[in-house]
């Protein structure tokens, strides 16, 4: 897996408008830090690209959620075939 990779994205808490938004590496944890009295959880609509070799995706999830992109670069095993 890519080392590589970043994620951004924004999140909304719909219970009372607030929102945001942030970046974070793979294997991080996306978390809004929005502390209200208002009903559900903050959600995240994201993005990630490979730095690497310009693969990208995209997806929707709950606040403090570790993201995973699972994403096997091509670039890795060039420069293991060169090394």
């Amino acid at each position: 897996m890519s080392t590589e990779a970043a994620c951004g994205g924004t999140w909304e808490h719909a219970a009372c408008g607030a929102s945001g938004e942030a970046q974070w590496a793979d294997e991080d944890t996306a978390s809004s830090k929005h502390d209200c009295a208002g009903e559900g959880a903050a959600t995240w609509s994201a993005e990630w690209h490979c730095h690497d070799c310009g693969v990208s995706g995209d997806g929707q999830f709950d606040d403090d959620t570790t993201t995973y992109f699972d994403h096997e670069c091509a670039d890795d095993e060039d420069r293991e075939a060169v090394a």
